[in-house]
Parts: C-alpha cells; structure tokens; sequence
C-alpha cells in the first residue's frame, strides 16, 4: 500500500450478467460504459478533484470477481476513498448493495452515496440500508460535486440522508435540484476512465469496430405508462457542434469507427439532427451510427439525410399494434406509422429494427400472434422482444402494485425476461411461451434466412450474421430445456 496515497471519489457501476436462462440479453452480449458516470467524473475533475471508475461489466463481471480486482486496483493504492458513489438499475440494484458492503470493509470511513433510476424512485429502501448514507436522486454531475466539497447537506438540492434528531435517525429528504438545461456547458464526458476498447455492441447492432456509445439529450416528451422519468418528460439536448466535437474525439483518440446513439428519441429534435448529418458530411467524417427513434418522428428525407451522414440502423419502439394495447400504455402511436417509418426507412437503405413487448395490459393471446403476423408482413431486419415490465418509478408500477399485480419484488427478476406482473388474460407461462415464439416465428423464417445470406457483401458480415445466429439458437436451447 501506498500510504498517504488519496481519491476524492470513486464511482462505481455494478455488473448486469443477465444469469436466467432464456434471456435473449445474456445471448447478444453487449458492453457499453455508465455515460451518466462518465458526465459526472468530468465535471468533478473540472472541479479538481481526483476520481476513479469502475465498470463491472468489463473489468470485474461479477460480485464474486468484484472483490479480489478491488483490492488490487483500490485497496492497495489507497489508504483513503472519501466518497464512493455507485449508480444502479433495478436489475442490477441487489448486485449493487452487494459491492458496497465489499467497498466498506477495505475503506470504512468512505461516503457512501447512491444514485441513479433505481435509487430516484425507490429512495426509502435504498437509504434504509445501514451502510448508504447518501441517496442522489434526478442528475447527480452537481448534487455530487458538491457532496464532494463538503456542503452542508441540509443545503444541497437533490439528496436524500440520515440525521440524527434527539436521538433518533431521521431520514430527510431535500427539495429536487433544477434540472441541467445546457447540456454544452458541461464538460466532455470522461471517456479516458473507462477500458474504451473493451466494449462491443450488441450482436446485430453494429457494422464496424471499435465502437462507443453517446447520449445526447436528456428526457423525453412521450408519456407511455412503462417508462420511468427519472429526468422528466422536458427534453433538453446537446447542440450539433457539440456532438460533432465528441465524435470527432472519440474517432481522434481511440479510431471509433462506430456511434451507438442510446437516446430515447434521437430524431425528436429535427432541426439538430439535419445539423449534425451537415457536419458530418461536410467534413467528410468516416463513422457508421445507428439511433433509437420514434415512428412519429421520422420522414423520408430525414432518412435520407442520415443515411448519407452514416447512419445505417434505427431502431423504433412499436410495442404492440392493438389499439387498446397502445392505449392502456399510452403509447401516441398507430400502425399506419409504423409502416410509414418502416417503409421510408427501408427506401433510405437504413436497416431497420423494431422492438415489440409480451404482456401488456390487455394482452391476450390472439393479440399477440396478430403482432406477430404483422411483423413478418412488414419484415424489418431486426426484430427485439421484451416482457413487459413495470419498473419502479413508471405509471404501470403504480397501477399494477395498487391492483395487487406485481408477482414479484425480486429486483433480480426485473430482467426484461421474466414476466412479473399478472395479467387478466395470460398466465405467466403464457407469457414465456408467446416471448419465444414470437422470437421464433419471425426469426425462423426460411425467407428470412435467405434473405440474410443473400445480403452478406464481405467477411466482415458473414462474422456479424454468424455471431448472431449462434446467439440466437442459444437463446432458443436455453428457452426450450427450461
């Protein structure tokens, strides 16, 4: 150990792993980096203090493999950590409580401080955990610089902490921090912190290699019932010039060749995205790029422009094509748009991705097999199913937990592979059942197939098309030897 040796902060993001058989997300294997650490390591460093990551899914995978790499890499170089803050989804949120308590036994004087969706809206159970001292709830780049310059925290916006009153703990909550509305003026996000050449996309979703992930906006205008809002629904987004600027640094420093658009609804912001296909253009910039987009929010010449910029993929949250389905989750949405956008986006020579889940509120079987002839008659290129689940935070977690719905608390379960919610119309195992075969039915189509051998133009895809169809039969064995 290196005595005397200090880090102002360490951040932690825990490993996902999907374990459950027959989850078709432990199958495609994808990596990317916690970018919401990544935007508040910068602006802590701005602010002159020393930080640290850890990415579990690349660099310790497991809560067994966390321990003995954290005190190689922290435990021996440090003799002090003032504040360990750890980000957490629901899925990953037990995984989390787990490493704290490691973090603890080497530095037992270390702040700790919890953030993300899961601690937003499930606050009480996360600060009743002996060893959490701090919860962060909504954006955390401020709230944790300052937890870090030591503020009195009855003055800081956005936490939630323990005090002790005559005697007894309190929980006390403070009022929400105002959102971040200029998303330019922060800083780059701290790429160098993270093992950037370790990540892969998943399988199906990139061209080339390396590749990175970006977000650049935050929240979302839509207001469907199964989507929590840690942020809100304001969208607020980064100017073309600085996405482009990001780009350009990623391409520059580590030879990207790849960008992974993670934000809800990239193309919401028309006027930005025309801007950023102009930069990209303009400047002859060699990347390839793919989005999530609402049906909604698209036209052909959009399209177009886009695919001139790079882009190559795009992937459309459907969910379901029954009118009372779409409107039990208030999903704005119809068919006609769907094959609109799926339409223009096969003319502009984008491959096209959409994602539909199992187990809606109104659900029924024939519903189900009716979405499923309805994607192979549209036949996009890719296609991604999820059992619909209630999170934490969301209108439909609301809903089903006063109906006494929720199956399980089980934060492991909360996977996108487990149904956890009871339905009127389709029993749990139903629900597995049309998961698989709506996977099946479309992906087993000897047309398909062909179609997919037919479009291989060099060895480069051949690697890809095969990867994915081995993940894919792995995904069916694991589903049928259940």
């Amino acid at each position: 150990m290196v005595r005397g040796k200090k880090l102002d902060s360490l951040l932690i993001s825990p490993p996902i792993f999907y374990e459950a058989e027959g989850n078709i997300w432990s199958e495609v294997n994808s990596d990317f980096p916690a970018l919401g650490l990544a935007s508040i390591a910068a602006v802590v460093r701005e602010k002159g203090f020393s930080v640290k990551i850890i990415d579990c899914n690349i660099l310790a995978p497991s809560v067994e493999l966390f321990e003995p790499y954290f005190e190689k890499m922290c435990a021996k170089k440090y003799d002090e950590i003032r504040v360990i803050g750890i980000t957490s989804m629901t899925c990953t949120i037990k995984k989390a409580y787990k490493i704290v308590q490691i973090c603890k036994k080497y530095f037992p004087r270390a702040k700790i401080v919890f953030g993300g969706v899961h601690a937003t809206f499930v606050t009480s159970e996360v600060i009743g955990k002996k060893y959490v001292n701090i919860v962060v709830y909504g954006e955390g780049e401020l709230t944790f610089t300052e937890i870090l310059q030591g503020k009195k925290l009855s003055t800081i916006k956005g936490i939630v902490y323990k005090k002790k009153i005559k005697g007894k703990q309190k929980v006390i909550m403070n009022p929400p921090r105002e959102r971040i509305t200029n998303l330019d003026a922060l800083p780059m996000p701290a790429y160098d912190l993270f093992p950037v050449l370790k990540y892969r996309p998943a399988k199906g979703t990139y061209k080339r290699l390396p590749a990175m992930s970006m977000m650049t906006s935050r929240g979302c205008p839509g207001k469907c019932t199964f989507c929590s809002k840690a942020l809100g629904n304001r969208l607020v987004f980064k100017s073309a010039k600085t996405i482009f600027k990001e780009i350009k640094y990623l391409i520059k420093k580590y030879g990207i060749k790849q960008i992974l658009f993670y934000d809800d609804t990239f193309t919401v912001h028309r006027k930005n995205v025309i801007a950023l296909c102009d930069l990209l253009i303009k400047n002859k910039i060699d990347i390839s790029w793919t989005c999530f987009a609402r049906v909604d929010f698209v036209d052909f010449n959009l399209l177009k422009l886009m695919k001139k910029a790079g882009c190559h993929q795009i992937m459309y949250g459907v969910e379901n094509i029954d009118k009372r389905v779409l409107k039990n989750i208030n999903k704005k949405t119809n068919v006609v748009q769907v094959v609109k956008a799926v339409e223009w986006t096969k003319k502009a020579k984008i491959d096209c991705r959409l994602a539909f889940m199992v187990g809606n509120p109104g659900d029924t079987k024939r519903i189900i097999e009716k979405n499923v002839a309805f994607v192979n008659r549209i036949n996009p290129d890719l296609l991604i199913i999820n059992i619909t689940t209630p999170f934490p935070g969301t209108a439909m977690f609301a809903w089903a937990k006063k109906k006494d719905l929720i199956l399980t608390y089980d934060w492991d379960d909360y996977d996108l592979a487990k149904p956890v919610m009871r339905l009127e119309n389709l029993s749990a195992e139903q629900i597995r059942e049309l998961y698989t075969i709506m996977y099946r039915r479309f992906y087993l189509r000897p047309s398909y197939m062909l179609e997919k051998l037919l479009s291989i133009r060099s060895f480069a895809d051949l690697q890809i098309l095969w990867e994915g169809f081995l993940a894919f039969l792995s995904f069916l064995k694991a589903k049928s030897t259940r």
